[in-house]
């Protein structure tokens, strides 16, 4: 688990992740937390259905590099946002990174303390140095959550933003942005 300032950022098992996906208040009801406004849309649907469930069943993968994760606000007592990482550490030390606020809670600046709590749990894993993210070329709040953290801006492929975080940079939490 992970403690930022407003969040407890916390991965999810196979059995909290199927409850996720039903979409219903039980994901919420095992954790003791509000029922809110939690929603498991595509394309986040597919990506779990076909990609992070077989991936979570396979005992030779680390967990923790392929299920979600929710970010709780503590003061509200509800899920407000998600992530991934998309597997673990490939042979220069790289891991990307996805993510998704809820139409609720979007603009509150949860997902930017968010990513800058995953970064903080990822850079002390052993072999990750470095961070790579994706974003719609349209995206823009995307892209400022990257900006705001401190990824730099790699390279343009299709509609696609290709954004990295090296372990060099100095990671700072900031109480909100």
């Amino acid at each position: 688990m992970i403690q930022t300032p407003r969040l407890t950022i916390r991965p999810l098992t196979l059995e909290q992740l199927q409850l996720h996906v039903a979409d219903s208040t039980g994901l919420e009801a095992s954790l003791g937390l509000q029922p809110g406004h939690r929603e498991v849309t595509e394309p986040l649907l597919s990506v779990i259905t076909h990609f992070t469930v077989p991936r979570l069943k396979d005992p030779a993968l680390d967990p923790l590099y392929h299920t979600i994760w929710i970010a709780v606000d503590r003061d509200r007592q509800q899920i407000v946002a998600d992530a991934k990482f998309k597997g673990e550490p490939d042979e220069t030390g790289t891991i990307e990174i996805g993510y998704g606020t809820y139409p609720a809670f979007q603009g509150q600046g949860y997902m930017t303390e968010m990513v800058r709590g995953l970064l903080g749990w990822a850079f002390a894993q052993p072999g990750v140095l470095r961070v790579m993210a994706d974003t719609d070329a349209d995206n823009l709040a995307s892209q400022r959550v990257l900006q705001k953290v401190g990824f730099r801006f790699m390279e343009k492929t299709d509609d696609l933003l290709w954004w990295e975080y090296p372990v060099t940079q100095e990671l700072v939490f900031n109480e909100r942005e």
